[in-house]
């Protein structure tokens, strides 16, 4: 076992209390690879995003897998600030997950998940938001039927089999349907012809059988706005401004004072988050809304679920005020460093209170890890160039 952290004081929720979702509600997230065919995910994903939204729970069920959850690991992210008082309940398997979840809705449980469970495996009345208006609402083509056509980048929707040839350039081509998307790997930019009919004959090949062109717009910074959805209110939680590795490809996310959510773009986000409480959705949800350079606020996706950016949006003001530090900045990180070993690596910059780390996942319990472990969370800094000198720090740092 690792030694005892010195013990920070506790991070709590930013704003008023949050309700993050109802008290009977539990998280159960070990689906499938068909239900996530969009989305990027390997083997690895199935389970390691089960071990998401730890300290940020209180104490509803959760269903998590063994890797992300040993003594050792929630001793450290306990010591770190995060509170974890959830009921858990750890699995190795998939049919022991879904056996846990069977037995929390005989209990009279409501499943949540950001991505649907395995197809037909739970009735509709198991989950807190059933699978088809899940599937209606986080679908890019129903995206006008929740926001004002003024929030809206101009756009048409094709059969992907008869994509028009002649289409005025640059543009964004995304997948229709209601299939699970995220991270970009439905979308495609296109600035040239060439880019246009292999972003077409990439989709077709995915069996996606329509497609959305969405004129490319100039956005100055675009964020994923987190809200908190109950039967009778809706609340605004935070903003992060998201990073891309490249155009549509999300990187990160940073919360900056110098670069914050436009007050004036809360009305837009409640009223979209609104539309879909009236249609039955509950929890958390977020919004990818840009501004243009000419100030418009334009909501280019919908995201009812929770988000990557959640966690962070959620902590950054406790953590912000701990530290003395207002920027914060997401980390992602892999090593195959034992976890006793990368828990003494962070253990400092924890301790100074730069890092805040909301997922340790041991890779020698995961088998399709191969040894890779990851080390998520969010570094502090003055600014923004040094919280990204400092993520780049803390990466050498726990790397072999």
């Amino acid at each position: 076992m690792t030694a005892a952290l010195p013990a920070l004081p506790p991070l709590t929720l930013s704003g008023q209390e949050a309700v993050l979702c109802p008290a009977h509600a539990a998280y159960m997230a070990r689906t499938d690879l068909e239900q996530t065919r969009m989305l990027g995910y390997t083997p690895v994903n199935l389970d390691a995003v089960t071990t998401l939204l730890l300290g940020l729970l209180g104490t509803r069920a959760t269903v998590r897998h063994i890797s992300g959850t040993t003594d050792e690991i929630l001793d450290c992210l306990t010591e770190a600030g995060l509170s974890i008082t959830e009921e858990m309940h750890r699995y190795e398997t998939r049919a022991e997950a879904e056996a846990h979840a069977e037995r929390l809705v005989a209990e009279g449980r409501a499943l949540f998940w950001p991505y649907p469970l395995r197809a037909g495996r739970f009735a509709d009345a198991a989950h807190l938001v059933p699978p088809a208006l899940w599937a209606r609402l986080n679908s890019k083509t129903a995206l006008p039927d929740l926001v004002p056509p003024e929030a809206l980048a101009s756009r048409q929707t094709y059969p992907t089999a008869a994509l028009p040839g002649e289409i005025a350039l640059p543009v964004y081509l995304k997948a229709g349907g209601e299939e699970a998307t995220g991270w970009g790997y439905a979308v495609r930019p296109c600035d040239t012809a060439g880019q246009l009919d292999e972003a077409r004959a990439a989709f077709l090949a995915q069996g996606i059988e329509t497609v959305i062109v969405e004129d490319a717009m100039t956005v100055r910074h675009c964020w994923c706005v987190n809200l908190a959805v109950t039967p009778e209110t809706v609340q605004l939680l935070g903003a992060a401004e998201q990073t891309f590795s490249a155009p549509a490809r999300q990187l990160g996310s940073v919360i900056d004072p110098d670069t914050p959510y436009p007050e004036a773009g809360h009305a837009l986000a409640l009223s979209v988050a609104d539309a879909a409480r009236r249609q039955g959705f509950l929890g958390v949800c977020g919004l990818d809304i840009g501004q243009t350079d000419d100030g418009q606020l334009i909501v280019f996706d919908p995201n009812f679920r929770f988000n990557s950016s959640t966690p962070q949006i959620l902590l950054h003001r406790a953590a912000a005020m701990r530290s003395g530090l207002p920027v914060s900045l997401s980390f992602s990180g892999t090593t195959r460093r034992a976890m006793p070993d990368l828990i003494t690596r962070i253990r400092g910059p924890i301790a100074d209170g730069w890092f805040v780390p909301t997922r340790l996942l041991d890779g020698t319990l995961l088998p399709a890890a191969d040894g890779m472990s990851l080390c998520t969370g969010f570094v502090l800094a003055e600014t923004r160039a040094a919280a990204e000198d400092r993520s780049r720090t803390l990466q050498a740092l726990i790397e072999v």
